[in-house]
Parts: C-alpha cells; sequence; structure tokens
C-alpha cells in the first residue's frame, strides 16, 4: 500500500464516523422534534380539560347550594304545616326561582 493512500484512510475513516454521527443526530433531532409537538398537544388539552373542570365545578358547587335552600324551604313549609299555620306559606327564599 503507497504511504500517501496509508495516510488517507484514517481521515477518510474519520469523516465516515462523523458522517454517520450526522446522520444519526439529525434522526434523533426529527425523532425529538415530533415527541415535542406531542408534548405541547397534550399539555394543551391538559390545560382546556382543566379549565372545562374549573367551570363544572363551579355548576356543582351552585347546584348543592341551590339544593341546599330548597332543602331548608321545604322544612320550613312542612313546619308551617304541621303547626297547623294558615296561608300564606313562607316567602320563597332568596336564591331559588319560581
Amino acid at each position: 500500500m503507497p504511504p500517501e493512500f496509508a495516510s488517507a484512510v484514517p481521515t477518510v475513516l474519520v469523516a465516515l464516523i462523523a458522517a454517520v454521527a450526522g446522520i444519526v443526530v439529525a434522526i434523533l433531532n426529527r425523532r425529538g422534534n415530533r415527541e415535542n409537538a406531542l408534548i405541547d398537544q397534550l399539555q394543551e388539552q391538559v390545560k382546556s380539560a382543566q379549565e372545562q373542570l374549573g367551570t363544572v365545578n363551579e355548576r356543582v358547587d351552585q347546584s348543592l347550594r341551590r339544593e341546599r335552600i330548597r332543602d331548608n324551604y321545604i322544612h320550613e313549609l312542612r313546619d308551617h304545616i304541621d303547626m297547623r299555620k294558615p296561608p300564606p306559606p313562607p316567602p320563597w327564599p332568596e336564591g331559588l326561582t319560581r
């Protein structure tokens, strides 16, 4: 093997290793970009679900308050009847619609 060729072999090998490493890095980066896009999408979905959950919790709280007011009014009406009080019944509580 001529000396010029023998000295070129390590240079060619280093160039090939660098090219393969570059290809591997490019593939890994592309995969990472896809994963990052998926993570971003999932984070947006989680944020939207949390906002919806907050709205649902508010509505449940409002319903429970209305139910307590209604139950209290029912007890008040039953007490009114049990005590044989004449009409009119006790007034509607605030927070209840007719």
